[in-house]
């Protein structure tokens, strides 16, 4: 364990240090890590250009998953805010085409981007979307 992942476990009790979920916990607030953490990496997720729109929506799914408890929000409240910033994400001529096609998901507008990029790729055009450097950054393949 890192030093201060060590700290945040030695300082607990017997009982409690076999527990996982206590240690997790202990670790975690140790580090300051919180919804609000979760919710501003969930907002601000980067994408490498490496990256497939399927990696970038897990990444999406697993920090939101950890920010609110399934039991928060509905379900299908949950899928259209995965959705929603999943397509601030992209360019925007990726944004209508996916619209164009209305994903009942989020996997499903990652799987439709998937299909576009892979398209793209084959005609030889490359994805870009501006960064707020306003720098180019070419988003997938």
């Amino acid at each position: 364990l890192a030093t201060t992942a060590r700290s945040a476990y030695v300082s607990m009790d017997v009982d409690e240090s076999s527990e996982y979920a206590l240690v997790k916990e202990a670790i975690l607030k140790k580090y300051s890590i919180n919804a609000e953490t979760y919710r501003q990496r969930f907002r601000s997720l980067e994408v490498s250009a490496a990256e497939t729109p399927k990696e970038v929506y897990v990444k999406l799914r697993d920090l939101y998953q950890k920010r609110v408890k399934p039991t928060t929000k509905p379900v299908k409240q949950i899928g259209e805010i995965i959705l929603e910033q999943f397509l601030r994400m992209l360019c925007p001529e990726l944004q209508v085409w996916i619209r164009e096609h209305d994903p009942p998901s989020a996997e499903e507008a990652a799987r439709l981007a998937d299909v576009f990029v892979a398209l793209k790729f084959i005609l030889g055009i490359p994805l870009w979307k501006k960064t707020v450097q306003d720098k180019m950054l070419q988003i997938w393949p």
